[in-house]
């Protein structure tokens, strides 16, 4: 099965019906896996953190491949490594729907917020499903967490083997964690700097998050300080995730296509340095704009597109003015009237693409598109 495919389809069903077993391709491709599977999945930054956990990797002298959710199938590189070398996981909700036997080695839940309730019958069912990436493991297996996230502090406690946690909040026990202004962590009783908070390639505190994340993923294999210094001091972030597009009239444009829900949106905005235009909207997954309306901070005004543009026009019109495009040409040129000398216009849709786009790759790429016709 693909993922995109929901598990209630009638053609499914039907395949039930008679006794067909379902498989994911995720699941499948498990089943022919030589190599170490590290499965990362959570609500917001698993794209970044595995890309990230590669480069430690391969900084290190490791044979290692990101794929899964990420965009290349496990099923089409699974005979390309073997024992010894690592599957690097990005796994979704709806790759875990049917999982039954996938067994990573190490698995990590990086936070849970409320999304895709456009496919779940409540939150609970969504994080029901995220939470089945360890519903194999074992003693001999490693659970990496955020400490701060209420929920997947609740699993590592059930969590029959090794533990490692992550928290930007100070120093956690046998983890990873964010000190003053250094990345630390402590293993067996060892406590050891990983690197300056200034020395990461990518800004923003959800940035340090996932690349505690990375490190704590690592923690069975004592991988060195140096190597994952190396990797996250030139890591230059993905494309659609902050991604400055360009500068026109002193007035920088950001892409953030890949923030497709309420928090990944509220997340990027609270690493902003400067007033901003907000382009948000699309096809909303049950998402609550009230929460975005409260997290506005350096917010001057949003243009709302889509489907969801009148649900963010209500949330968030009595904190900031709120204008209606119909395109992303008509938005682009919006924000760029209504963002003065020093702002920045931040595409940042709280919503999936599909009212309007193919993904949300492209939905970014018709926004690079815009800007770039603004800028001639």
């Amino acid at each position: 099965m693909s993922p995109g495919i929901a598990i209630d389809h009638p053609f499914l069903l039907e395949a039930v019906r008679r006794g067909v077993p379902l498989a994911s391709e995720l699941e499948l491709g498990c089943r022919f896996a030589e190599a170490r599977l590290v499965a990362v999945t959570g609500t917001n930054g698993k794209s970044t953190t595995v890309t990230m956990i590669g480069g430690i990797l391969e900084a290190a002298g490791k044979r290692a491949i990101v794929c899964g959710n990420v965009g290349v199938p496990l099923c089409s590189v699974v005979r390309e490594l073997g024992p010894g070398d690592f599957f690097v996981l990005e796994v979704s909700s709806f790759q875990l729907e049917t999982a039954s036997e996938f067994h990573p080695e190490v698995a990590g839940i990086l936070n849970l917020t409320p999304d895709h309730l456009d496919r779940y019958r409540d939150v609970e069912d969504y994080y029901r499903f995220k939470e089945r990436i360890v519903e194999n493991c074992g003693a001999g297996d490693c659970f990496f967490y955020n400490a701060l996230d209420r929920r997947c502090a609740a699993v590592a406690e059930r969590f029959p083997g090794r533990v490692a946690p992550f928290s930007s909040a100070g120093p956690v026990a046998d983890g990873v964690f964010l000190e003053g202004e250094s990345i630390a962590r402590i293993s067996r009783g060892v406590r050891e700097t990983v690197l300056a908070r200034s020395d990461l390639g990518v800004v923003g505190l959800h940035n340090v998050e996932n690349a505690l994340a990375a490190v704590a993923s690592l923690a069975p294999y004592d991988v060195p300080a140096a190597a994952c210094r190396r990797a996250l001091s030139s890591f230059r972030g993905l494309p659609h995730r902050m991604e400055l597009v360009a500068v026109v009239n002193d007035v920088s444009y950001f892409n953030d296509s890949k923030g497709t829900n309420v928090e990944a949106t509220i997340m990027s905005l609270r690493g902003l340095d400067r007033p901003a235009v907000l382009i948000a909207g699309g096809h909303d997954k049950g998402g609550d704009f009230a929460k975005l309306a409260a997290a506005l901070g350096r917010v001057k005004a949003i243009v709302a597109i889509g489907e969801a543009a009148p649900l963010i026009e209500e949330a968030c019109s009595s904190a900031v003015p709120v204008a209606r495009a119909q395109t992303m040409k008509d938005a682009v040129e919006t924000a760029s009237r209504a963002a003065q000398p020093g702002d920045l216009v931040l595409l940042s849709p709280a919503c999936a693409s599909f009212d309007m786009f193919r993904n949300f790759e492209h939905r970014g790429e018709v926004f690079r598109e815009c800007v770039k016709e603004l800028q001639r």
